[in-house]
């Protein structure tokens, strides 16, 4: 049975993600060519084509829209539409990420206290609201965004425990989500392989069976990838865009130049709510597991710079949840160390 204090953790993080999801919803916008109703519709441009979890999930919610607005209608200060039907599954999708959070910190050896599971809030609440539509940023919302970040949490819980007959199935819904589930597979094998060894063959050896499941996810990804980007090959669009230049973004922090994705582009430094400082700077406190976090960041950022917009603060998807990690890894290390020795 749930104690009393985890059972208030779950009705306030149903709270938070309901209020968070409001205010989501509320400064931000879709971008046409990948909004959700073109994905439901099959019309998207190519690119967002693939993504099509979410959007296939809310279309086939669409006939409970009735039902939704004469249960909730009193609740809700907007009429009950398809936009009401994506925020219902954002909250779903937002509340499992704050109840499964502690759950990978344990895995990793972190603090992993429930309540600590609401610090996650505050990058994302950062990155995909504040400078992406309140004070400044493109203002840009994709449905998909949300669930990515619960899908890589589950997925990491499910692959560090070994529990594949879990794992699988919320590995292939995390692909039909959206390509960057990749980095579930990445993560769990840079987190649980021996990397001791500096042969091939011996490290061959000791993770062949971790090698073996490496295998089959990277078949699973590709074959999804192949087989999505051919039925959708009529598409408009392109499926690998050419991202805008970081550079010209960035140079706009000398001179002043106000840019499409961020009017004041001193906001970006601002990105995560500033917790990136954390692991830089106590990276001493990390053990092991937390600096191959690191490493996995240092992936998913080069990976960026090549396929992604990155001044849009919002395609730091699983970076939110790395770096979360490493910063309450960070801090926790440092107040045991520190009560130890005093």
């Amino acid at each position: 049975m749930f104690n009393r204090s985890y059972l208030i953790f779950i009705f306030v993080s149903f709270a938070a993600s309901t209020v968070f999801t409001y205010y989501y919803f509320l400064y931000t916008h879709e971008y046409p060519p990948g909004s959700t109703d073109r994905i439901a519709s099959y019309q998207a441009d190519k690119v967002f084509q693939t993504r099509l979890l979410i959007p296939s999930i809310a279309n086939f919610l669409k006939p409970t829209i009735p039902a939704i607005s004469n249960s909730f209608g009193w609740f809700i200060p907007y009429p009950v539409d398809f936009q009401v039907v994506l925020q219902l599954i954002n909250i779903v999708f937002l509340s499992i990420l704050l109840f499964s959070f502690h759950h990978l910190l344990a895995c990793i050896n972190a603090q992993s206290n429930h309540w600590v599971a609401l610090l996650i809030l505050i990058p994302i609440s950062w990155n995909y609201i504040v400078i992406n539509g309140l004070i400044d940023g493109a203002g840009l919302f994709y449905s998909y965004d949300i669930p990515s970040l619960t899908f890589f949490v589950l997925g990491l819980i499910f692959f560090l425990k070994k529990k594949w007959a879990w794992f699988y199935p919320i590995f292939v819904l995390a692909c039909l989500n959206r390509e960057s589930a990749c980095f579930i597979s990445l993560t769990g094998f840079i987190l649980l392989s021996n990397l001791c060894t500096l042969s091939i063959k011996s490290f061959i050896h000791q993770n062949k069976k971790l090698l073996l499941h490496i295998l089959i996810q990277a078949t699973i990804w590709i074959s999804l990838r192949v087989y999505l980007s051919y039925i959708f090959r009529g598409n408009p669009g392109l499926f690998f865009e050419e991202p805008n230049s970081m550079f010209d973004f960035l140079s706009g922090l000398w001179t002043g130049e106000p840019h499409w994705a961020m009017q004041n582009t001193y906001w970006f430094i601002s990105l995560f709510a500033g917790i990136w400082v954390i692991p830089l700077f106590l990276y001493k406190y990390l053990e092991s597991q937390g600096r191959r976090l690191v490493i996995v960041g240092f992936i998913y950022l080069i990976t960026l710079f090549f396929r992604s917009n990155m001044m849009e603060t919002r395609v730091y998807n699983e970076l939110n949840i790395i770096i979360t990690v490493c910063a309450i890894t960070c801090l926790d290390k440092k107040i045991k160390y520190k009560n130890y020795n005093y």
